[in-house]
């Protein structure tokens, strides 16, 4: 049976720092201008991915309860156990929503981003990051249904087109998003983000980054009046114009 790697495991270790130093890059940069009154982390609740939001009331959430207690007192989120795919938020109730690796963890990928379509507000922005498929840590990955280490959390990943779709498909509108980690060696002295192939991947092949980071906004379908105006006199409950004098 093959190993199981948590998402809090994969962190402390050397790749997972790595891996987390840019992803905390990406989620200061893109929840600094998000502005409203709730907002909601969806799992790696032991590391604060809206520290640099400015959001009132912040909720940390996991499935279970024992990564809750490695909140730190300073923490402004507050703890919530949950499921992600049936959220007790009420619709159109909440404006922010990030998401670190949710949907490599969750039994339902499909019925989780659907969740998070309902609870946001029109206009409400969710942030996720996940493991690019297009890469050789995706590559990698894929080798271990032949027997080889595990050394990522998850249990599937999916292409950033993939993923695009889906947030499509919802009537969401994805405005930012960015790709990084290219590298493929797991030495702690040798995983450097400003190493050459960082730099390389950075110029010449962007979407085989190993780590992805998409923001997309929640559009709600609405109407407007097309066509030519027509100026036309209509006379309700039986009045008549008057007749015209000679």
């Amino acid at each position: 049976m093959a190993e199981t790697i948590t998402l809090e495991k994969f962190y402390s270790s050397s790749l997972g720092q790595y891996a987390l130093r840019w992803e905390q890059n990406q989620y200061d940069k893109l929840v600094s201008d998000c502005f409203g009154y709730n907002a909601v982390q969806l799992g790696a609740t032991g590391i604060d991915f809206l520290k640099n939001n400015r959001i009132g009331l912040k909720v940390a959430a996991e499935p279970t309860l024992r990564p809750l207690t490695q909140l730190l007192e300073t923490d402004d989120r507050t703890p919530l156990q949950m499921l992600f795919e049936a959220m007790p938020f009420e619709s159109e109730s909440i404006d922010l929503v990030v998401m670190p690796h949710a949907l490599e963890v969750s039994e339902d990928p499909h019925a989780l981003l659907r969740e998070v379509y309902r609870i946001l507000i029109p206009g409400g922005r969710v942030i996720l990051t996940g493991f690019n498929l297009m890469s050789l840590w995706g590559l990698r990955f894929k080798m271990q249904r032949f027997g080889a280490k595990t050394f990522l959390p998850g249990k599937q990943f999916m292409s950033v087109f993939q993923i695009r779709d889906w947030l499509h498909l919802l009537s969401f509108h994805v405005d930012r998003g960015a790709f990084g980690c290219y590298g493929l060696t797991f030495s702690s002295a040798q995983i450097k983000e400003d190493s050459w192939i960082e730099k390389a991947g950075d110029r010449w092949w962007p979407q085989c980054g190993a780590i992805f980071a998409i923001s997309a906004t929640k559009e709600v379908p609405g109407f407007k009046l097309v066509g030519r105006a027509v100026n036309k006199k209509f006379f309700f409950l039986g009045r008549r114009p008057a007749p015209k004098s000679e």
